[in-house]
């Protein structure tokens, strides 16, 4: 009766520390999501003044006109993986990544949303994650907002439709991560420094899915568009 009862405990022990695991691992929810940008936009602000210099008046002068470019775009919140041996497992924790437009930085900031406390935040230069809705949109807006590219479209969806493209709306879209180097024979020189600087790659398709066989990349970090690529 003994050992029954030793063996009852151990596997309640078992399944409850398999369930605060999987607790600590939950997705996060809006709360959350929201709790944990404003912990890390506290943390990731303060070095970006002593870092930043006249560049950034540069940068806001030449997207002025086009699209609105934050200093700091939040791009996703995730539940943080553990290692297996990390004594802090079981804690509810959040990994939020953004992107510093002022100085071309990847910053991921570790909350603990048990405490409201930020663990850590470090930046990376050179990396470049995939697009948030709100970088896609100012992609397509500056390229909507250029003259000669906005011609272009206007004639592809002629082309394509028969149609006047009077509205984004009419349009489907997506955007990938552009890499110079992705391209090395293909690039021109206003887009070498994508990859350094945070670039898109837009596809775009009529409500029909017929693609555009033109694609533009536009360099967010300067808020022009760099290149126009053909299929």
């Amino acid at each position: 009766m003994k050992n029954k009862r030793m063996l009852v405990a151990t596997v309640c022990s078992l399944l409850l520390s398999t369930a605060v695991q999987a607790n600590s691992m939950d997705p996060v929810s809006d709360s959350e999501v929201s709790r944990a940008k404003s912990l890390a936009q506290v943390a990731a602000s303060a070095p970006a003044v002593s870092i930043f210099s006249s560049r950034s008046a540069r940068v806001a002068v030449q997207s002025e006109d086009t699209a609105t470019t934050p200093t700091v775009e939040f791009l996703r919140v995730e539940a943080h993986r553990f290692d297996k041996n990390d004594p802090n497992i079981g804690q509810r924790w959040a990994d939020v990544t953004s992107y510093d437009y002022a100085t071309d930085e990847l910053i991921i900031a570790v909350v603990n949303l048990d405490t409201d406390k930020v663990i850590s935040t470090k930046r990376h230069k050179d990396m470049q994650p995939p697009m948030s809705q709100a970088e896609l949109t100012r992609a397509l807006n500056i390229v909507m907002d250029d003259p000669e590219e906005r011609s272009i479209l206007n004639a592809e969806y002629k082309r394509i439709t028969g149609d006047s493209l009077n509205s984004i709306d009419q349009l489907n879209y997506k955007a990938f991560t552009f890499f110079a180097d992705s391209m090395p024979n293909v690039v021109n020189s206003a887009s070498s420094s994508c990859g350094a600087q945070r670039c898109a790659q837009l596809m775009l398709y009529t409500h029909d899915n017929i693609v555009f066989e033109v694609s533009p990349i536009v360099n967010l970090s300067a808020g022009v568009v760099t290149q126009r690529m053909g299929y």
